[in-house]
């Protein structure tokens, strides 16, 4: 019998994309950002005198498909398959199969081969912007010579204490596969060309997403850990491969900009205990809560605030969640998973305007009761009658979804670091205490 590998076919081999200003520090966390899309990173750089004339294009010769370019290049190489005057097919396989696409090709030069037991490969080059591929199809990848392709303009700026602001350019192809990727990969480049190569650093992000009719979004984090360039890479991909792949509407962007601040030393806070200071509380009135939380080589310290309790609050039993803004947010999902499952685009962009920074102690009082979340809408502590009304036991789907619980306060102490951890606790509301 034979090998189930063996009758799965053979595996394509990965695309090589050449990388041009990539720091040293980048190149792992750049390939195995790529290699699930099919790609592998490999050095590159410019071609001698600027590489040669469109009109080399002919088969055989080499040519890159520029994904991204600016202070940071990155084309992926292949070969020119068949010319018709001003048209080309190219590589000869897909690039993703994406159907009709806008992708500036340039010609480019192998300079060299390199020979190994385990995947030889050619190192190539990019040299002058030749035309715009049209077509993404199985069989080879289409285009024609001339014009010019527009590409999403990303701008990254690298800050810190005593040092001028750096400023980075780049274009972007917007394809949903790669340009997530490709605006991590600039972000992290940057830093590290800035001099943020160090891992006991705090790097705090600003993402700005521009799109046509719609207001900026606006997302805020930061970072403290081994490898915290890297991190960044992530949480600045992450919203961006949400929205290009959301199910509802193609993403058209103005532009994309990130606002990078570096600081010395791990700015990191873990929550490590909590205890209420009143065993029953009337409805109407506050909780105090005092927390312990231990700083990142610094000791401990206490801090202290205090929990609205709704005047309409019934007697019973509630949950008090403490802990970091990431953290919270997972739990809310959980307990509120509609708020978490846009119905739309604009949907998804206002609720991603919403996302909970971690640079805060974050303090949420929780009650056991039915939310609705209807048409992009959330309806919390609904009445029976109004629950069989919006959303009925004997009828589920997309149009209603229901949650099991409802959030009463919200209470956000600002830190001056990274917060991690989480702790619950249970707080009793009695009419009749003191």
């Amino acid at each position: 019998m034979r090998n189930r590998k063996d009758c799965a076919g053979i595996a394509p081999l990965p695309l090589p994309l050449a990388a041009c200003g990539l720091s040293a520090q980048a190149v792992d966390p750049v390939r195995r950002a790529f290699a699930p899309i099919g790609f592998a990173v490999l050095p590159g750089g410019h071609a001698p005198d600027g590489g040669p004339a469109p009109d080399a294009l002919v088969p055989g010769a080499a040519v890159a498909v520029d994904v991204l370019r600016g202070d940071l290049q990155l084309s992926a190489i292949g070969t020119v398959t068949y010319r018709d005057g001003d048209r080309v097919l190219l590589f000869g396989h897909p690039f993703f199969q994406s159907g009709e696409v806008r992708l500036p090709f340039s010609t480019a030069e192998i300079a060299t081969v390199v020979s190994s037991q385990a995947s030889s490969f050619k190192l190539g080059v990019r040299g002058r912007e030749a035309g715009v591929v049209t077509q993404d199809r199985r069989t080879a990848v289409a285009g024609t010579i001339g014009g010019i392709a527009r590409m999403l303009p990303v701008r990254v700026t690298v800050a810190g204490p005593g040092r001028r602001p750096q400023d980075f350019r780049f274009e972007a192809v917007e394809d949903r596969a790669l340009a997530p990727s490709l605006v991590g990969a600039a972000t992290l480049n940057s830093v590290l060309e800035s001099g943020g190569t160090g891992g006991n650093q705090t790097l705090r992000w600003t993402l700005t997403i521009h799109r046509p009719g719609a207001a900026p979004l606006v997302l805020t984090d930061l970072v403290a850990g081994d490898s915290p360039p890297a991190e960044v890479m992530g949480g600045i991909a992450t919203p961006l491969r949400f929205l290009f792949n959301n199910p509802f509407a193609r993403l058209p962007l103005d532009s994309v900009a990130v606002a990078v601040e570096v600081r010395q030393g791990r700015e990191l806070w873990t929550l490590r205990s909590a205890r209420v200071l009143d065993p029953a509380v009337r409805p109407g009135s506050r909780v105090r809560v005092q927390c312990e939380l231990e700083r990142w080589r610094g000791g401990r310290e206490t801090r202290s605030f205090t929990v609205a309790v709704p005047e309409e609050a019934p007697d019973g039993r509630y949950v008090l969640w403490l802990g970091g803004g990431a953290e919270l947010s997972r739990y809310e999902a959980a307990k509120l998973p509609a708020r978490y499952r846009p119905v739309s685009l604009d949907d998804a962009w206002r609720r991603l305007a919403s996302t909970r920074p971690s640079d805060a102690l974050y303090a949420a009082l929780f009650a056991r009761a039915p939310e609705v979340t209807s048409d992009g809408r959330d309806y919390p502590e609904l009445p029976l009658s109004a629950l069989a009304l919006l959303s009925s036991d004997q009828a589920a789907g997309d149009l209603a979804r229901r949650g099991d619980a409802a959030r009463l306060d919200e209470v956000r102490q600002p830190l001056d670091g990274l917060t991690r951890g989480e702790l619950l606790l249970s707080i009793t509301v009695d009419s009749r205490a003191p």
